[in-house]
């Protein structure tokens, strides 16, 4: 299992190395300030508004869930988008480096 509380860290240091504040985030990544908070403060989330955070932020999926070693979390992140998920997959995969 992913540690929230690690991914939020990293999101934070991501965003704070860019020196950008929140709104300034929110503006460049397209994502709410709110949602930025609530992922900032470990909550649950997403693999679309992560997959806009990390573009914005110019990292990859590896750079925040901690390494090669949590593919059984994307798997299982990858089963519950459903049967419409091609163009997120396809998202993650470019986010990994992969053409």
């Amino acid at each position: 299992m992913i540690d929230l509380g690690l991914v939020a860290e990293r999101l934070i240091n991501a965003r704070t190395t860019l020196d950008l504040t929140q709104d300034e985030a929110a503006q460049r990544t397209g994502v709410s300030r709110s949602t930025i908070q609530r992922y900032e403060a470990g909550s649950p989330m997403d693999l679309v508004t992560l997959g806009r955070l990390l573009e914005g932020y110019d990292l990859v999926l590896t750079d925040v869930i901690g390494g090669q070693n949590d593919l059984a979390y994307l798997e299982a992140a990858i089963r519950r988008l459903g049967p419409n998920s091609c163009g997120i997959i396809c998202g993650i995969c470019k986010s990994l480096g992969w053409r």
